[in-house]
C-alpha cells in the first residue's frame, strides 16, 4: 500500500463542556521507507502544540479570574473603608454630644473623669 498523506487529529477535553481540537496532515515523502517514523513525528508535533495551546488558555483563564477577584476585593475594601470612616465620624459626634450633655445637665461636675480635675 502506498501512503500519500498522514493525518493525526487530537481532541482535548478542557472541562466546563469545552474542548480543543487540533488536526495536522502531512504529505508522505515518496522516498521515505519508514512511514511509522513520519507518523510518530506528526503525532508528537500535534501533542506538543495542543498541550502548549491548552496551557496558555488555562493560564489566561486563571489570570482573568484572579483579576476579576482582585477588582471585587478592591471594591469591597473601598466600601468597607467608607463604612469605617462613617462609623468614626458617628462615634466622634456621639462623644461630642455626650460632653455637651454632661456639661448641660451637670454644671457643677468636672468636665472630665481625670481625678486631678476634682
Amino acid at each position: 500500500m502506498k501512503v500519500t498523506t498522514i493525518t493525526y487529529q487530537r481532541v482535548l477535553n478542557l472541562g466546563d463542556y469545552n474542548s480543543c481540537r487540533l488536526e495536522k496532515t502531512a504529505l508522505a515523502d515518496e522516498f521515505v521507507d519508514h512511514h511509522e517514523e513520519a507518523t510518530q513525528r506528526l503525532i508528537e508535533s500535534v501533542e506538543r502544540q495542543i498541550h502548549d495551546n491548552t496551557i496558555h488558555k488555562q493560564i489566561d483563564k486563571e489570570i482573568a479570574t484572579r483579576e476579576k477577584l482582585l477588582a471585587d476585593l478592591k471594591a469591597e475594601y473601598a466600601k468597607l473603608s467608607k463604612q469605617v470612616e462613617l462609623l468614626k465620624a458617628q462615634t466622634s459626634e456621639e462623644k461630642e454630644q455626650d460632653l455637651v450633655d454632661d456639661a448641660l445637665f451637670n454644671p457643677g461636675s468636672p468636665s472630665s473623669n481625670d481625678p486631678a480635675d476634682f
